[in-house]
C-alpha cells in the first residue's frame, strides 16, 4: 500500500478476501478496525488496463450521480508487475449485492456470514425496476453513451444495509442502491439504448454477438413490467436532473 495516502495508514491492516468476479479479485482493507476499503485487484489473465478503465468509468459516472454511484478513490498500478492494477472504493458494511442464484434473483450479503436471500416477487419488482431506471438515468447525453457488459445477475449493483422490508418502493430504495461496477460504455442514441436493452433484459436477443449492453445472457430475464416501470421512472429521473442542472446555472 502506498505510504503516502494518509488515509490508508494506522498501526494495523487487515486484507480480507471477500469475492471474485471474472476479471478481479475483491478484498476488504481493514485500518485499526475503523475504517474500511474495497480493493479490486486485475487477476492475472485480465487484460491490462481492464482496471484503469473501470475506474475512469466510475470517476466519470459519480460525478453527475453521486448518489447512485460508488466513488473510486485511488488507482494503482504494479512498477514490477505493470500488467496487476487495482483501484480503492469505499466499503460499505454488510451491503447487499444484487443478483441471481440458481434463477433465482436476490441479494448477496457478505458477512458475518456469506448468505444469498431471495427477493420476494413484490421485492424483485421494485428492485430490478430500479436497477433499470438508474441505467437510463446514468445515460451520457453529451458523449452519447450508456453502460455496458453490465452484470445484473451478479453484483454490479447494491443496496446499502438498513432497508427495512416495509418500506420497499422505488424511491426508498434508489436511495440505498449504487452501482459498483462500470466496466465499458457503448455509443448509441438514448432512444436505441432502451431498445437495446429492454430486447436484452427480457430475454429476447438469442445471438450472443449481438448483446452489446449486457455483455451476456442473464440466468434470469427481467420481466416486461419491470422493464417498463424503470424506463419511466429513469426518464423521470433524467428530466428531475435536467431542471436541478438548469437551477444551478441560472
Amino acid at each position: 500500500m502506498d505510504n503516502s495516502i494518509p488515509e490508508f495508514q494506522g498501526k494495523q491492516k487487515r486484507l480480507q478476501f471477500i469475492n471474485y468476479g471474472s476479471t478481479q479479485l475483491v478484498f476488504v482493507l481493514t485500518i485499526d478496525e475503523k475504517r474500511q476499503y474495497t480493493i479490486l485487484v486485475n487477476q492475472p489473465a485480465a487484460p491490462l488496463g481492464i482496471g484503469k478503465r473501470e475506474f475512469d468509468n466510475l470517476a466519470h459516472l459519480n460525478k453527475s450521480n453521486k448518489d447512485n454511484v460508488i466513488k473510486p478513490l485511488h488507482y494503482f498500478q504494479d512498477k514490477q508487475n505493470p500488467r496487476r492494477e487495482a483501484y480503492i472504493t469505499p466499503y460499505s458494511y454488510q451491503a447487499r449485492c444484487i443478483g441471481v442464484e440458481k434463477r433465482t434473483w436476490g441479494v448477496w450479503v457478505p458477512e458475518p456470514q456469506y448468505l444469498f436471500h431471495d427477493f420476494s416477487l413484490h421485492d424483485k419488482k421494485v428492485i430490478n425496476s430500479s436497477m433499470v431506471a438508474l441505467l437510463i438515468q446514468f445515460y451520457d447525453e453529451q458523449n452519447k453513451s450508456g453502460l455496458s457488459e453490465i452484470r445484473l445477475d451478479g453484483g454490479d449493483f447494491m443496496l446499502e444495509k438498513g432497508l427495512k422490508k416495509r418500506d420497499i418502493n422505488n424511491s426508498n430504495v434508489l436511495k440505498k442502491m449504487k452501482l459498483i461496477a462500470a466496466r465499458n460504455m457503448v455509443q448509441m442514441d438514448l432512444n436505441d439504448y432502451i431498445s437495446q436493452l429492454t430486447k436484452e433484459l427480457s430475454g429476447q436477443i438469442k445471438d450472443k454477438n449481438d448483446l452489446r449492453i449486457i455483455g451476456k445472457r442473464l440466468r434470469c430475464p427481467f420481466a416486461l413490467d419491470e422493464i417498463e416501470t424503470g424506463i419511466s421512472l429513469g426518464m423521470s429521473l433524467r428530466e428531475k436532473q435536467k431542471e436541478k442542472e438548469e437551477e444551478l446555472s441560472r
